[in-house]
């Protein structure tokens, strides 16, 4: 199959911050902005000629007032956004705009800090449910029918207010990556209070976290380019035989004799199969197959017309696996040391998609 294949993009896109596919239409897939843009695309001309697909522009751009941060489908309900000032709106395809009018938040104060709503969560059987998540640690269960929340949590710790910064759900249960790289596990059937706090093995921050594919844990990437597989099963005999932490997205700059290592932004698994990708700052997309703990594929490098690497914010695979996914964004001022350097220098996002094998993300085992 070919390599990826970059879609139509203003030149000027400004950093991506969410990038979902459809979980009916194999075709369909959202991009988010900070330039207050949210971009749709149809991608089913790539799906019917992989080795030449045209050229393919968003079908539909929807502009908003206030900065998106984060996308959702909820089952039959439609699509929704969650916005910087802490708002979650539907978006409204038929008259090609997110509705302003409605917003199905929980009301908050409008000096409240870090209200943003920066992750959402589908509750698997009860696609109507979508849990939402803020950077000052309130978790919502919002009622997409009703449009309104349910539940109101807000999470804390010996008084101080956790931050969240990436959650995801399985059958039974959705999980929240916190700062000081704790983990809360709460029962879908009562969201209110976790059953288990559990505190991971890594040092550094954690950037994402997706459940495994047949519902038994999760893994979770980090900035320091690690991640780390982890299992529901609290039992001391799992916990100490199939749990593991790897290290990836780093290499050794022959010039200087540093070790480079850079941050696992986004992970996403193959449904079919279990494999996992990671997508990091270096460029690169690696597939894993994590039974035998070993890399099966690397990926092509993504670079910039300067031949510079471009840092992936987002890998994200459609309901089916025929498609993956990665927007890529300029993260250099994360790193940016003189307030003197500009940032006209940024180099514009990009959104690519690929056409994935029948067997491409097969272990050889199977």
């Amino acid at each position: 199959m070919p390599d990826f294949f970059e879609l139509s993009t203003p030149s000027d896109l400004d950093i991506v911050s969410d990038f979902i596919f459809s979980p009916s239409d194999s075709n369909h897939a959202l991009v988010s902005t900070w330039s207050n843009e949210i971009l749709l695309y149809d991608c089913s001309a790539i799906l019917a000629n992989p080795d030449s697909p045209p050229r393919t522009e968003a079908s539909v751009t929807f502009a908003t007032d206030e900065t998106p941060l984060c996308l959702s489908y909820a089952g039959s309900t439609g699509a929704f956004v969650g916005f910087l000032d802490g708002s979650i709106r539907p978006i409204d395809f038929e008259n090609s705009q997110v509705d302003n009018g409605v917003n199905l938040a929980a009301p908050s104060s409008d000096d409240e800090i870090g209200n943003g709503i920066n992750n959402f969560a589908v509750i698997p059987g009860k696609e109507k449910l979508l849990a939402a998540s803020s950077f000052n640690g309130k978790l919502q269960v919002i009622d997409t029918r009703q449009r309104a929340p349910i539940l109101v949590n807000q999470l804390s710790h010996d008084n101080q207010r956790r931050k969240i910064f990436t959650m995801d759900a399985s059958d039974v249960y959705l999980t929240l990556g916190l700062n000081g790289n704790n983990i809360e596990i709460y029962d879908h059937r009562n969201l209110k209070i976790p059953v288990e706090k559990r505190e991971v093995g890594l040092k550094y921050q954690i950037k994402d976290l997706k459940c495994f594919p047949n519902n038994e844990g999760f893994a979770l990437s980090t900035i320091d380019g690690r991640v780390s597989v982890e299992y529901f099963d609290s039992s001391p005999q799992v916990q100490e035989t199939k749990r593991f932490t790897f290290k990836c997205h780093r290499s050794h700059d022959k010039v200087t004799g540093a070790d480079l290592v850079y941050p696992v932004n986004s992970i996403a698994f193959n449904k079919t199969y279990g494999t996992l990708f990671t997508a990091g700052s270096d460029g690169f997309v690696y597939l894993w197959d994590l039974e035998k703990r070993k890399r099966m594929r690397a990926y092509p490098q993504f670079l910039s017309e300067e031949d510079e690497h471009e840092s992936i914010a987002r890998i994200r695979l459609n309901y089916n696996d025929s498609l993956v996914g990665v927007a890529t964004s300029d993260d250099n001022y994360n790193r940016r040391r003189r307030l003197s350097e500009s940032n006209s220098s940024r180099q514009p996002s990009k959104v690519y998609v690929k056409v994935l094998g029948s067997t491409e993300c097969k272990p050889k085992s199977q």
